[in-house]
């Protein structure tokens, strides 16, 4: 199976210092159809929107014949932990992944993106887990309510995730044993984990959801999200990988630092790479 030009995504990740009105407009430009909405102040924070932000948010992309596919809210620079020791701080995360999963309901975008919390330095591991896996059973459940997919990252880093890597993403799905908890892949974050992006594949087969694609270095301890020719990744590989596995989701572009001064120009070099790979 070959991965097509449809299952590209553009996205606002690296659009993060301009309006919301800006980055739209610019994603048009680009062609863009698909589009992963990180969930960020300017655009539309998810603590900072109710319904008039939200039904305001999904005609201007509608306006721009766009669609969002993946709803990512901010969650590493904003108090967001679903494992974390205390109660109000969880609940409080809970109720910030509900919101979003409700939002992604009423824009109609199928798949949401989670970290599933973390340990604090002084904290055991396996208490984390157990605190992550009974907010995932209950989000689980809002999310086959609303007929939304959480998609789960992994990353090596222990203030980010329990996940460390595939194998521990695939516990824990099943482990919640809810079909709307899938895996996803970094192409990025998989140099964190060790791990080859045939290894994930295995490790998650039958629940990969969702790829963020861009290159990197492939060393574990820079995690900079490059467009797509301007790092060291065997991006080809990737993409054959993938589609041996029968992958059916996006390649999501996922570009950060440092490209948020000039964010047109970095989407538009990883849109044209994208379409000149795939069929």
């Amino acid at each position: 199976m070959k991965l097509t030009k449809k299952q590209i995504a553009l996205s606002n990740f690296p659009y993060y210092k301009y309006s919301l009105r800006y980055t739209l407009d610019s994603l048009q430009r680009i062609g863009a159809d698909a589009i992963e909405l990180y969930a960020v102040e300017p655009h539309f924070h998810i603590d900072d929107s109710g319904l008039p932000e939200l039904m305001s948010l999904k005609r201007q992309i509608r306006q721009r014949g766009m669609r969002v596919i993946c709803l990512t809210p901010e969650q590493m620079k904003y108090p967001i932990n679903i494992a974390s020791s205390n109660p109000a701080g969880r609940s409080r995360s809970v109720g910030a992944f509900t919101k979003c999963i409700q939002y992604a309901s009423e824009l109609e975008c199928p798949v949401v993106l989670f970290h599933v919390g973390y340990p604090l330095n002084d904290e055991r591991y396996e208490d984390a887990w157990a605190r992550s896996a009974e907010s995932l059973s209950h989000l689980t459940r809002i999310a086959e309510g609303y007929g939304v997919t959480i998609t789960a990252e992994f990353v090596n880093v222990r203030w980010k995730t329990v996940l460390r890597n595939s194998q521990k993403a695939a516990e824990m799905i099943r482990q919640i044993g809810s079909p709307n908890l899938r895996g996803m892949i970094d192409t990025i974050t998989l140099a964190t984990s060790g791990e080859t992006v045939d290894e994930a594949v295995r490790n998650l087969e039958g629940n990969l959801a969702h790829c963020h694609f861009t290159d990197g270095s492939g060393r574990p301890d820079v995690l900079a999200h490059l467009v797509p020719g301007e790092g060291e990744l065997d991006l080809c590989h990737i993409i054959d990988a993938l589609g041996s596995a029968g992958y059916k989701g996006y390649l999501s572009v996922e570009l950060m630092s440092p490209y948020e001064d000039n964010p047109e120009e970095a989407m538009q070099k990883s849109a044209a790479w994208l379409r000149a790979h795939l069929v």
